[in-house]
């Protein structure tokens, strides 16, 4: 009797799973035609949905860089690479993610406020992308000796033709000073009076 309870066990955790991995292929395919059938009333079947891509997906490389001025001269643009290449275990568990897909997220927010601020250049420069782009340029990159300021650069790339790329700048920042060794810094000042 026991073996017959294991069989059924066996037999309900084994459909289930099946009928589940059937369900979140057809949540998957492109047409919608069965999402009625998945999210009827009040049974819903649970799946995952990666049609987040569509119906437009995203075919354009974000590029960022930034160049020190030292001396009021500008120095050479250079990239910060944005992604990283994945290990084969980041389908499963990619915990390094976080801080590209950090940078991701500031470049398209500042993307977003600069095409709706037009020329207007005091919405982007107070919005979350701006400030953790202008704080991750400040303190966490090299800088090159006598730097007092940097300034950073938002492009996107694509595909035009098999062998040409095509580059287009959307957003320059404006100088961003630069902690200076003869600055205090302000976390370690005494509280004022």
């Amino acid at each position: 009797m026991n073996v017959n309870v294991e069989r059924v066990k066996t037999a309900a955790v084994t459909t289930s799973l099946a009928a589940w991995l059937v369900a979140t292929a057809a949540a998957q395919l492109p047409e919608t035609r069965f999402d009625n059938i998945l999210w009827c009333g009040k049974l819903r079947i649970p799946t995952p949905n990666w049609r987040f891509f569509g119906p437009n997906p995203g075919v354009k490389d974000c590029h960022l860089l930034y160049r020190d001025i030292a001396d009021g001269v500008p120095g050479a643009w250079q990239e910060i690479p944005v992604t990283r290449d994945r290990p084969w275990y980041a389908l499963a568990w990619n915990a390094r993610n976080r801080s590209p897909k950090a940078l991701f997220d500031a470049i398209q927010g500042i993307r977003s406020r600069a095409a709706a601020a037009g020329s207007e250049l005091a919405p982007v420069v107070w919005s979350p992308g701006y400030r953790l782009l202008s704080g991750y340029i400040q303190h966490h990159l090299p800088h090159a000796d006598g730097a007092s300021h940097s300034q950073f650069l938002l492009m996107h790339s694509y595909l035009t033709a098999p062998e040409h790329r095509q580059i287009e700048p959307f957003f320059v920042s404006e100088e961003i000073s630069l902690p200076t060794a003869e600055a205090p810094d302000p976390q370690t000042l005494p509280p004022a009076a």
